[in-house]
């Protein structure tokens, strides 16, 4: 094959995988002035995408850009063509590493490795073994002394269990499936197309609470990372649902969404990793799936959009797994919970002189519990409020600032550090100029690189305050009577005890 045509075939391909066409971008910018990493990229988006429109193919390919783009969707978001741009993006790489089209860059390097670390495990185990995949990582990269004060407070915190590379505790029983679901990602491009995208006006339609019958068990989807590194995040949901009476149920041999790995490197596995989930929670009858991790729950409701749409992919996860979807179940972040809960109810059960009344709250959306708006469609992407109702119906006082949709850097946090101390310093900076005394977060990741990295960050930069970031489960429990210490605040990096305590 040659150039021409190779080029040809590559265009034809990004096309069938985001649905876009090319030639409706007229280079406006609006995707690399919002870019969070453009200043770290050869090609921003805005090139990359005329790179594309003018068949240099190979050039994008090549391009260094790929292995920065943070996979926050802002391109997206804000594109006035509907131009999926990164899509796009995930695209590029998914071919790279097909065809072994290689950026001589470390960026690449360090970032492929990753998520090569990180699919291994779930392949393997069916979720993610975050000892394992650092370890992975470490022997992939040579990085072995990067973050070793970080990993020993985690084992010392119990977020990292050193025998977890011994144990089989935590591994999908029906491990033939997710074999079924790496092998049809290899070899089956009949889920890869998707609508055709085109130029059109984008109504913000945010839908209504969901209602939440008090009789019935909620499906419950921890994700990876609430049992180990986001422990906090998950003991403090735990005891928030028991406290205000809602009653939850982990869903049975649930498996690992993929995350920010599966959408980098491979359209099918990053749909049908999540598509098996909602065929679990169908099948066992849960109407709504509490999903707390905000990436987690950006895989979930994209796929379940995906399997409203796409009957070859209802198809082939029903052949995977043997049983038919009838996407009942509605996965849900710790937002819309709340929302459902009833705001004027929350305010009413809160104790009278808890410790977060007063505090002053940088409420931080981060970029995928809002985007895209087309899927997560339960508050407005660019001027989000939901949490900020939420914590001022507890009686803490939401500031109004500036960065709450920008993004933190998400997965890249030890592919990219540097870049990830960049980012949160501009989001600390400008929250701490607003008045916030502390974050809130409904995201493991905004909380790893906002909490883990700020030492660093602060040490680098040298002219933010110290800010505690809590999980909005954290707050509310708080809020009504449990001790800091009942929903693991000792656990975080910044200290944060101390603030919300009377």
């Amino acid at each position: 094959m040659n150039r021409k045509t190779q080029a040809s075939a590559h265009q034809a391909e990004l096309e069938q995988l985001t649905g876009n066409r090319y030639a409706n971008c007229y280079q406006c910018g609006k995707c690399t002035a919002g870019c969070p990493a453009g200043d770290q990229m050869d090609n921003p988006p805005t090139l990359i995408m005329r790179l594309i429109q003018l068949g240099r193919l190979a050039d994008a390919l090549r391009s260094q850009s790929l292995w920065c783009c943070v996979a926050c969707q802002t391109c997206t978001a804000r594109c006035p063509q509907n131009m999926d741009i990164a899509g796009t993006m995930d695209a590029l790489r998914e071919i790279a590493l097909r065809e072994n089209i290689v950026s001589e860059t470390e960026a690449r390097k360090r970032v492929n490795a990753f998520h090569q670390a990180f699919l291994a495990q779930v392949h393997k185990n069916g979720r993610l073994n975050e000892l394992g995949m650092v370890t992975s990582y470490k022997l992939r990269t040579g990085t072995f002394f990067q973050d070793v004060d970080s990993g020993v407070k985690m084992v010392l915190q119990g977020k990292i269990n050193p025998l977890s590379l011994l144990k089989s505790h935590g591994k999908v029983k029906a491990q033939e499936q997710i074999d079924r679901i790496f092998a049809a990602s290899k070899s089956d491009k009949t889920d890869s197309h998707v609508e055709k995208r085109k130029p059109e006006k984008i109504d913000i339609n945010v839908r209504d609470p969901i209602a939440l019958d008090p009789d019935k068990t909620m499906g419950y989807y921890p994700g990876c990372s609430l049992g180990g590194t986001a422990i906090e995040y998950g003991v403090s949901v735990l005891k928030m649902c028991e406290l205000l009476g809602i009653r939850i149920k982990e869903i049975d041999d649930w498996n690992c969404c993929g995350g920010s790995s599966a959408h980098a490197t491979g359209h099918v596995l990053s749909q049908l990793l999540p598509a098996r989930n909602q065929v679990l929670a169908d099948a066992q009858g849960f109407e709504h799936v509490l999903t707390p991790c905000a990436a987690c729950y950006n895989r979930q409701v994209i796929t379940r959009d995906a399997l409203q749409n796409r009957p070859e992919l209802r198809e082939k996860i029903e052949e995977i797994t043997g049983a038919t979807s009838s996407l009942r179940a509605e996965f849900v972040n710790t937002m819309q919970l709340l929302e459902g809960y009833g705001l004027e109810k929350l305010a009413a059960g809160a104790k009278e002189n808890h410790p977060i009344k007063g505090l002053k709250l940088a409420c931080y959306y981060g970029c995928l519990l809002v985007r895209p708006q087309s899927s997560t469609a339960f508050d407005d992407p660019e001027h989000p409020t939901k949490m900020d109702k939420i914590v001022a119906a507890v009686g803490a006082e939401p500031v109004d600032w500036a960065f709450k949709v920008e993004c933190c850097g998400a997965g890249l946090t030890m592919a990219n550090p540097k870049l990830i101390e960049e980012l949160t310093y501009n989001i600390v900076k400008n929250a701490s100029q607003a008045g916030a005394q502390a974050f809130v977060v409904a995201c493991p990741l905004c909380h790893s690189n906002l909490d883990m990295r700020q030492a660093s960050m602060r040490s680098r930069f040298g002219d933010v305050p110290t800010m505690p970031v809590y999980y909005i489960s954290e707050l509310v429990a708080l809020a009504y009577g449990a001790d800091p210490r009942d929903v693991a605040i000792n656990k975080h990096f910044v200290p944060a005890v101390q603030l919300v305590t009377r």
